[in-house]
């Protein structure tokens, strides 16, 4: 007992320090390559019992900074919560138990390989069925190494997780009990040959040329209040300080000004006001106009974005597809893709957390994609990475001003061109840049989640192989 309790203290609280730093909300992206290797070491030397309470206590208690955004930031429902926070762990102690019966049976290669690809998959799996969509992902942690993230071109954000999660596993094996010098060497050259790979493609992609550029601006009026009504003097003011805002932009300029989401909230009396304000601002600025409001109509209430052509025609509607689970639970959901102009989609904050939504956009001819979003200021990082996942699994640029995150403009490659914070004691922000628009459709964009569903697989035929006698 005293030999067990030496391997198996010190394994939780490391591995669970690693993912707290490496999977948060602004993490410390080379920390998630390592966060499992100490439950990893541990797993085949102590009984499988120990092993799970350990990689359960080592993830929960590394999730904590997640869960806390989940309860008090975004007030998910507390039954979700505590859903991630007990059915996460257990997924992923299932993961590591796998890991363990197939390096107890030796099969060294298939035990690295297994556990990136089960892992993968619980996220996978996650995306696919739950409300927050790809939230839960390492892969988002990886957004700002640039080689990495181009992986997602092709295999969407699986291959990044599979990519995070083969490096820890092939290192504990390496260093796993009874493996020997030949298999040593096989299970370095395959997690060596899978790295080298991913980063030579990475490198290569950003190498490419980039096609012709749209020069775009992304804008924030601070607000008098959150969310004021048109109507009342703080909705008013903030109405009136967007159009001065727009007026300080030099007529054609620019080709399209992007304001943030739920800027103000409208109503069937008020709105017509703020359309003829911001259609005359569109037509006198010869750029297009993207505005995110609140409008109630008939009883409802929707998330909507307001594109404003720069001829004066009537404005183009989106209302918000994928709402956020508690915050968001008195809006109505939209149900149809909308662009602005031809190759310029239309979506707001969460709707780019869903991978489908925003290969369907790629597949329909996007090619930029405006994206009025809101935040909570903690998450100012993780929502805009998380969000520009999309522009590189699919190719497209992105444009995303945040009331209380970033302004970010991007290239179809990830590289942030412009980025500022929305500093709420500044009367305005606004960022500038030409967004090189993709001349091709990505591999992700044709084939879709191939990766995802080959880990699946993978997870599935390696579960069975421990029904196989050693």
């Amino acid at each position: 007992m005293p030999k067990t309790l030496a391997k198996t203290v010190p394994a939780i609280p490391l591995s669970a320090a690693l993912y707290y730093f490496g999977d948060s909300l602004a993490p410390i992206p080379w920390l998630t390559w390592i966060a499992p290797i100490p439950i990893l070491l541990l797993a085949p030397r102590t009984t499988w019992r120990t092993a799970a309470v350990s990689a359960f206590l080592a993830y929960l208690l590394g999730s904590l900074n997640l869960l806390r955004y989940y309860a008090f930031v975004i007030q998910t429902p507390i039954l979700s919560v505590l859903a991630l926070a007990i059915l996460g762990p257990l997924l992923i102690t299932d993961v590591v138990l796998l890991f363990r019966g197939l390096v107890l049976r030796h099969r060294w290669v298939l035990a690295a390989l297994a556990f990136a690809s089960a892992w993968t998959s619980v996220e996978f799996l996650v995306a696919l069925l739950g409300p927050s969509g790809s939230n839960w992902s390492l892969a988002n942690t990886q957004a700002d190494l640039l080689p990495v993230l181009q992986v997602a071109s092709v295999t969407g954000m699986w291959g990044i997780t599979f990519l995070v999660t083969l490096v820890p596993a092939a290192i504990a094996v390496l260093c796993a009990p009874g493996i020997r010098a030949a298999s040593r060497v096989r299970v370095a050259a395959t997690g060596a040959i899978v790295l080298i790979a991913a980063l030579t493609y990475g490198y290569t992609a950003l190498a490419a040329s980039t096609g012709p550029t749209l020069r775009v601006t992304a804008l924030a009026v601070h607000a008098p209040a959150d969310q004021p009504h048109l109507g009342t003097p703080p909705g008013e003011a903030l109405l009136a300080a967007d159009l001065a805002a727009l007026r300080t932009i030099p007529a054609g300029s620019t080709r399209i000004v992007v304001l943030p989401e739920k800027d103000f909230v409208a109503d069937d009396t008020t709105l017509p006001r703020a359309v003829t304000g911001f259609t005359a601002a569109a037509k006198a600025g010869r750029f297009d106009i993207v505005l995110g409001l609140i409008i109630r109509t008939h009883g409802q209430r929707y998330n909507t974005a307001l594109g404003f052509p720069s001829d004066g025609a009537a404005p183009v509607v989106y209302h918000k597809q994928f709402l956020v689970p508690g915050t968001e639970s008195f809006i109505t959901p939209g149900h149809t893709d909308t662009f602005l102009t031809d190759g310029v989609g239309m979506a707001i904050c969460a709707d780019l957390g869903q991978p489908a939504l925003g290969r369907r956009y790629a597949q329909e001819g996007a090619r930029l994609m405006v994206v009025p979003a809101l935040d909570f200021t903690v998450d100012a990082w993780s929502q805009s990475r998380v969000q520009l996942m999309r522009a590189v699994e699919n190719g497209y640029a992105m444009a995303r001003p945040s009331r209380l995150g970033y302004l970010l403009l991007a290239d179809p490659h990830g590289r942030v061109l412009a980025q500022t914070v929305a500093d709420t004691s500044a009367p305005l922000e606004s960022i500038t840049a030409n967004l090189p628009l993709r001349t091709s459709t990505t591999l992700y964009t044709r084939w879709g989640d191939w990766f995802g569903y080959l880990c699946l697989l993978g997870a599935v035929l390696a579960l069975l192989s421990l029904r196989r006698r050693q």
